[in-house]
């Protein structure tokens, strides 16, 4: 039984026994003493019960907004204007190599609307690169959630995504 976000329980595991479908098949088996008409039974296992359920369970339990481990995307490069596009390829190009989850949006809008956008889709992480950044080949940070993790080269900002997906399993 699982417990969802709002304190519901729901049932997803299960162990069934099957009298029906071994004679619906025409199932038998030999036994120890060679009778041949002898019908088995069958187990259902379930672990997760159905798997639509338990990610709507898991969906609810975060909101939509997955840890970095779970996200289907880990974080996405914009940039300010298009004098950046060509970094901002070189950024994802590195992080996709580092086996991240990583987009661009490299779309002529203003930066305060991709982020908000990216902040409805809920991606953990997103990085926004300007004239400083190209310059110190960097990135801004900002966490989902709207903490601002600054400046971070993209070395450093790999090391802390890595770090960050790797909690996931010193918990497991």
């Amino acid at each position: 039984v699982l417990r969802d976000a709002i304190g519901r329980d729901w049932q997803c595991g299960t162990l069934q026994v099957d009298m029906n479908l071994p004679e619906r098949f025409d199932i038998s088996y030999v036994d120890e003493n060679g009778d041949r008409d002898k019908r088995p039974v069958m187990l259902h296992r379930a672990v997760l019960g159905s798997l639509e359920r338990f990610i709507g369970i898991l969906i609810e339990q975060y909101a939509g907004a997955f840890p970095a481990w779970l996200a289907p995307e880990h974080c996405v490069v914009m940039n300010i204007t298009d004098k950046q596009s060509e970094f901002c390829s070189h950024v994802v190009e590195v992080l996709t190599e580092k086996g991240f989850r990583v987009s661009s949006d490299l779309r002529n809008e203003k930066v305060g609307f991709k982020i908000r956008e990216h902040t409805i889709q809920k991606v953990p992480y997103m990085l926004v690169i300007g004239d400083k950044e190209v310059l110190s080949e960097s990135v801004s940070v900002r966490k989902l959630g709207g903490e601002d993790l600054g400046v971070m080269r993209i070395g450093d900002f790999c090391d802390h995504l890595g770090h960050d997906i790797a909690l996931f399993g010193r918990r497991s």
